[in-house]
């Protein structure tokens, strides 16, 4: 299962950009492999943990949100 860390104010402003048509990227932090940036699109497995942060706590980001990925609704 992989998580990703998005920035940004709220859930709804992420959902509003892809309904938009905009390439939301998130970063998979994972000390365990696996990491690196990937976008939020249908190639996405379902069941991806996104994260919402705004800002980052001794260097990491401090989710604030988070949801389940559906790649069918892209949302």
């Amino acid at each position: 299962m992989i998580t990703l860390y998005v920035k940004a104010k709220s859930k709804k402003e992420i959902n509003e950009k892809l309904a938009a048509g905009k390439t939301i990227y998130g970063t998979n932090y994972s000390a365990f492999g696996g990491g690196g940036t990937y976008a939020l699109n249908s190639e996405l497995p379902k069941g991806t943990v996104i994260k919402v942060f705004e800002k980052y706590s001794c260097g990491s980001p401090y989710a604030k949100a988070y949801g389940t990925w559906d790649g069918k609704k892209v949302k």
